[in-house]
């Protein structure tokens, strides 16, 4: 790195972090907080005085050239009261690679938080191009001796792109922009959190909130494609679009690249992260030691080229002194044990414990914790998180109660309405939470037949909440749709369809007509209501506008 972009240790020795800037007391000066001005020969504290503003973009902040002793360098002063964050900067003091760029000081100015760093005349790699050999020889293995020093001290970059790498005079490279990254606490190599990231150069594993060392390597590949090729391969897509493709394939990749090129793109942004603990398997996304061979000329396999994926061996799980040994036996067990489940979840223990088998389901279960600790039904948050960690389970769970199909949990509704326990507190809790409609979404997402026939019984219920006749109605429907019983039963006696119930009916009245009109009442009120389970049995049968025809008619 050229002598203008090394640390002054005059300033390093010097310099602290402000206190305020880690604190909850930092105030919005109005007048800046749309945009940072500042003229031309005002001192910041440490002594660098701003020299003139710089035209380049930064979304978040504005960049000014400053002097200090002779020497010149950048000031970054963010609009808004955010900055890198506090634990951040105490990594990236530990850091001594020149590929890095140095942090000299962290402060704050009118109320806004700034940072003084190296002045980069050459600008950033964004819109240039380079040949194989240039990045062969000095980029890439400058960007993954960056990278190692980076998680050395635990830091995850999260945003890894050309304008975030910037070229120094003597044409190496240093990378910048710690405003989104996170450091890694308690020695793990996971960090869930969102981010400002951005969707063209993520890795799949972070649309799910879910951010690795590995997640940066792949930004270093999707990096490299645009540095040969002058754009990404995901230029003209959505971000929804990206997470879906990412999630399931390799990226595409030019003919006219060198194949070793093609090899080490593929390899650091090989979707599957599986396998990543696991160093002797060929299928992991490659990081710092391959990358390292490939520059030295090792042939190595590459990921999804070379042998299958050994099977991952399920580590046995202890819960309620019982050893499962597999996914499904412990979603299983917790379906069960309700209340014991809930605290191996949001206590930790199993994002924990899965983190070194599969990250993808830790993140799951990570989730789970998120949502929770920002004020969702726990239960609700367990339910879901069930039929996401294990996507076979087909069991309607809730409370501790398991039915093993939809059907079974419609039987229970109405068998409960049958016996007169119309205001059964395990069913008023199904429908008023929408839990059907989660268990379709979770177990059943192709089902859009059910889904929405799941939101309109919910609906049904809601809008009965005030008038009984209308819940129970409701309660009734939802019975028989889900169970697909479609009999009528009135006293001892059951009717398959509307045919069968009238041909009865008729045989009642010529035989007794005593008989007939005391039927009817089972089935009609004297002032003309349909019984709640006659009307529900009709509408389950499709036959809801006969059914308010015949209403209108009779008004």
């Amino acid at each position: 790195m050229s002598e203008e972009t090394r640390i002054n240790p005059a300033v390093s020795n010097a310099t602290e972090i402000n206190p305020a800037l880690s604190g909850s007391q930092t105030t919005v000066n109005p007048a800046l907080s749309a945009a940072a001005v500042i003229s031309p020969g005002t001192e910041l504290p440490g002594g660098y005085v701003i020299k003139q503003r710089l035209s380049a973009p930064a979304g978040e902040a504005d960049i000014y050239i400053c002097e200090r002793d002779g020497e010149e360098f950048a000031a970054k002063l963010y609009r808004r009261p955010i900055a890198v964050k506090s634990e951040v900067i105490a990594a990236l003091q530990e850091v001594r690679c020149p590929y890095v760029a140095p942090l000299y000081q962290s402060d704050v100015f009118r109320g806004l938080p700034y940072e003084i760093l190296p002045y980069y005349r050459n600008g950033s790699l964004q819109g240039r191009r380079f040949s194989f050999e240039e990045l062969k020889d000095r980029i890439i293995p400058e960007i993954n001796e960056a990278l190692a020093a980076l998680h050395d001290v635990g830091i995850i970059h999260k945003d890894l792109k050309p304008s975030n790498i910037m070229l120094t005079d003597s044409g190496d490279i240093a990378i910048i922009d710690f405003g989104i990254s996170s450091v890694q606490s308690s020695g793990s190599t996971v960090v869930v959190t969102s981010t400002g990231m951005t969707p063209e150069y993520s890795a799949p594993e972070t649309f799910r909130k879910l951010f690795l060392e590995e997640s940066d390597y792949y930004s270093f590949g999707i990096t490299l494609y645009e540095l040969f090729c002058g754009k990404t391969p995901y230029t003209d897509m959505s971000a929804e679009e990206i997470a879906r493709y990412t999630a399931i394939q390799r990226i595409p990749l030019p003919d006219n690249m060198p194949k070793p090129l093609k090899d080490l793109i593929s390899a650091l942004t090989y979707f599957d992260i599986t396998n990543r603990r696991k160093k002797s398997n060929p299928n992991r996304r490659w990081t710092y030691a391959e990358v390292e061979n490939w520059c030295s000329g090792i042939i190595q396999p590459i990921p999804g080229e070379g042998a299958e994926p050994a099977q991952r061996s399920f580590p046995v799980y202890t819960f309620m002194n019982r050893r499962l040994s597999s996914l499904h036996e412990v979603v299983t067990e917790f379906t069960l044990n309700w209340e014991q489940g809930k605290k191996q979840v949001f206590r930790g223990i199993l994002s924990g414990f899965l983190k070194p088998y599969d990250p993808e389901l830790a993140g799951y279960a990570l989730d789970a914790e998120d949502e929770v600790s920002g004020g969702a039904d726990a239960d609700l948050a367990f339910f879901k998180l069930i039929y996401r960690l294990d996507p076979e389970t087909k069991a309607f769970c809730w409370k501790g109660r398991r039915f093993e199909s939809i059907s079974e949990l419609g039987n229970y509704v109405l068998d409960s309405m049958n016996s007169g326990n119309t205001a059964d507190e395990f069913v008023s809790e199904v429908l008023s939470k929408k839990l059907i409609s989660a268990y379709v979404q979770s177990a059943c997402p192709g089902d859009k037949a059910l889904s929405e026939a799941a939101r309109s019984l919910e609906d049904m219920v809601k809008y009965g909440e005030q008038d009984e006749r209308t819940v129970q109605l409701a309660r009734y429907t939802v019975g028989f749709a889900l169970s697909g019983d479609k009999l009528l039963r009135v006293e001892d006696r059951s009717f398959a369809s509307p045919d069968e119930l009238v041909r009865y009916m008729k045989s009642l009245l010529a035989e007794d007509f005593r008989e007939f009109e005391r039927f009817c009442g089972k089935i009609i009120s004297p002032d003309g209501e349909l019984d709640v389970q006659f009307e529900a049995w009709l509408n389950s049968l499709g036959k809801r506008s006969e059914v308010e025809n015949w209403r209108s008619q009779n008004a």
